[in-house]
């Protein structure tokens, strides 16, 4: 009876601290001549016992279906002496309800990181306390990634991991490498401090509002009527009208469309047909650097 209740506590305690992310990891080093590949190989092995084997939040139970697929490529620019710089491609997907398609929800680069890494080190993560870089860096994005998850499933619940990539980026710009950290030393204004900055402010209500109902309303509806499916996504699409009225050039518009563009022109090219001149005219507006796949929507 006794190893009985110990095994079911164990199996309560696993249920409410499972892991959320199923992420794939990949180091690349072809632009670095080293002969001894292995420093990267552990730093790949690194991330991802970070990314996978740690509980991010303890009020969701994720099963392994449920589990959030993420990519990511660390593409290496240069190392010397257990110090590093490389571009961080972030990549997340959700599946659709009623099918076997995953929607790209977040891809994202973040470039010239600069962190340290000594072969073999073990990444913890302390949500109290600045690590390293290395570690705070894929907290911060993997929060990023939990919040616009929960914000396609319900809305508005995203914010209190937005409200802990806040956190993470503040007690890092205090501790860590200026260069990776401090948004006066970040080139424009399409990098991790104004990405959370836009996430977490009231001006940004249509955004996330989109993110709910281009997901719900619109894909998770394909399977069950695909013209208010597509009447639904065209809806939160032009909703962003407002938004880049208020803030031009905004990050997060930025970034939706460079994760979403292809999907959007697959998803009005095809039937059942409504019209998309007010479409086209808005997409050429809220992302005209992609006026090139919308001409391909007919």
């Amino acid at each position: 009876m006794n190893k009985l209740v110990f095994f079911i506590t164990i199996f309560i305690i696993n249920l409410n601290f499972s892991q959320e992310i199923d992420c794939k990891v990949i180091v690349n080093s072809v632009n670095i001549n080293q002969t001894n590949k292995s420093i990267f190989s552990n730093l790949e092995k690194s991330i991802y016992n970070l990314t996978n084997n740690n509980s991010w939040s303890s009020n969701n139970s994720y099963l392994n279906h449920e589990k959030i697929d993420m990519n990511l490529i660390i593409t290496v620019n240069s190392y010397s002496n257990n110090n590093f710089v490389a571009n961080f491609e972030f990549q997340s997907l959700r599946p659709v309800l009623n099918s076997t398609y995953q929607t790209p929800v977040f891809n994202f680069v973040d470039k010239n990181v600069e962190f340290n890494y000594e072969e073999y080190e073990s990444l913890l993560y302390n949500e109290t306390y600045f690590q390293s870089d290395i570690v705070s860096l894929v907290a911060f994005y993997i929060n990023v990634i939990l919040g616009l998850d929960q914000d396609t499933f319900s809305k508005l619940s995203g914010s209190p991991y937005y409200n802990n990539a806040q956190q993470i980026l503040n007690l890092a710009s205090q501790s860590g490498n200026s260069s990776t950290w401090n948004s006066n030393n970040l080139s424009g204004r399409v990098n991790k401090f104004w990405l959370i900055e836009n996430l977490n402010s009231s001006n940004s209500k249509e955004f996330r509002d989109l993110l709910y109902t281009y997901h719900v309303d619109g894909l998770d509806l394909m399977h069950k009527d695909r013209m208010i499916a597509k009447k639904n996504i065209l809806k939160s699409i032009l909703s962003l009208n407002r938004m880049n009225r208020r803030i031009p050039n905004s990050i997060l518009i930025k970034t939706f469309f460079e994760t979403k563009s292809d999907e959007i022109v697959e998803i009005f090219s095809g039937g059942p047909e409504i019209s998309t001149e007010n479409l086209l005219n808005e997409l050429n507006k809220l992302a005209p650097f992609f006026s090139n796949k919308w001409n391909n929507i007919r």
